[in-house]
């Protein structure tokens, strides 16, 4: 979904008009054009998450995609008779251009948001609007969340809770690097989202070259319900998640593994001072 400036002169005998067409979007020509891609609006839930994460039951609304970004371009989301909700730029690895807004969940705050952005040129309205959320899902966490195996490799294991009655539709695992956080070292970084996994999986292992020696992450499970709309040319979106937090996660030895390792270390030191001590 993609919002553009776009504009058309026509030429009349007695007057000339300039129709400044925008999808959504009525002003005068921009020196550069403001590009929104990757609506979302949908409920979360996440109780307990690394410090930066918002927590609660929310309402997730933004874009995931507005260029250009960062200082100069701003964002906002209205709905109705709710009060307009200024949009935070919050730049990740794997999403540096997004911005999302956060509402404590409710019934009267599931319809559709209309975002605008605006530079030092001007504004654009964005249209088509986000998705509404027609069927509002508190998705339960997943249990037991758990790591085993190497530590830059891990092995996740999880027990699924009782989804009766609810539409999950697909399990992503995420990886938050807690030592490295954006904005001003507010958020952790979100460096990996995982493929696609059936709504059944219950395990996954982190693959090489994501996570580094001597770092602190946030490793979690989520569960999605995404929506596949019938028409054609509209494309799939999340309606609503949990997020399940594993952190921190080290990936250095434990401390008492260390303690372990030296006193060993001083053990052999020892016995070894003893054999050739002067008799």
């Amino acid at each position: 979904m993609i919002v553009k400036r776009t504009f058309t002169t026509i030429i009349f005998p007695s007057l000339l008009l300039v129709v400044v067409v925008g999808l959504g979007y009525v002003g005068e020509a921009l020196a550069t054009d403001i590009t929104i891609t990757g609506l979302i609006n949908f409920r979360d839930n996440r109780p307990v998450a690394p410090a930066g994460v918002v927590t609660g039951d929310l309402d997730v609304f933004g874009a995931t995609n507005i260029t250009p970004s960062g200082p100069g371009t701003t964002a906002e989301a209205d709905q109705g008779l709710i009060p307009t909700q200024p949009l935070t730029f919050l730049p990740q690895t794997i999403f540096p251009n997004q911005y999302v807004g956060f509402l404590p969940f409710s019934p009267s705050v599931t319809g559709f948001w209309i975002i605008t952005a605006t530079d030092a040129a001007g504004s654009v309205r964005g249209f088509p609007p986000t998705n509404v959320i027609a069927n509002p899902e508190l998705i339960p966490l997943v249990l037991n969340l758990h790591a085993s195996g190497p530590l830059l490799t891990p092995h996740l294991t999880w027990t699924l809770p009782d989804l009766t009655g609810l539409d999950v539709t697909r399990e992503v695992v995420r990886v938050r690097d807690l030592l490295h956080a954006f904005p001003g070292g507010i958020i952790p970084d979100t460096i990996f989202d995982s493929p696609s996994l059936a709504p059944t999986t219950t395990s996954y292992n982190i693959p090489a070259g994501v996570l580094k020696p001597g770092g602190s992450y946030a490793l979690e499970v989520m569960l999605d319900n995404i929506v596949t709309p019938p028409t054609a040319g509209l494309s799939a979106f999340v309606q609503n998640r949990s997020e399940t937090f594993l952190f921190p996660y080290a990936t250095t030895p434990e401390a008492s593994a260390l303690v372990l390792l030296v006193s060993g270390l001083a053990g052999l030191a020892g016995i070894a001072w003893g054999r050739h001590r002067p008799k």
